[in-house]
């Protein structure tokens, strides 16, 4: 499975918190010059396609036509993704 440096990076806060609310992955577009809205909009796509694929669960509210979550956790699955992520996260040695 692919995941995109996005959903990596919210796997990764996931694995460190419980439970966790959508907004707290806007620090991933920090520096960036993007509006709120799209940045609202480009989580709420990673975080609907990583609860499709069973690797968070999340808590929130369905209407007809959007789903408004409030808050996500890591489903076991999900759990050993995230590990072997951190695991794979290597450090870049000084090449001189």
């Amino acid at each position: 499975m692919r995941l995109s440096k996005l959903q990596k990076y919210i796997l990764e806060k996931c694995h460190n918190f419980k439970s966790i609310l959508p907004a707290d992955f806007y620090d991933f577009y920090q520096k960036s010059g993007k509006s709120k809205k799209i940045i609202q909009d480009i989580i709420h796509n990673s975080l609907d396609s990583l609860v499709a694929s069973d690797l968070l669960s999340a808590i929130g509210k369905k209407t007809a036509k959007k789903w408004f979550i409030h808050k996500v956790k890591l489903t076991n699955f999900g759990k050993k993704i995230a590990i072997k992520i951190l695991k794979n996260r290597q450090r870049k040695l000084p090449i001189k």
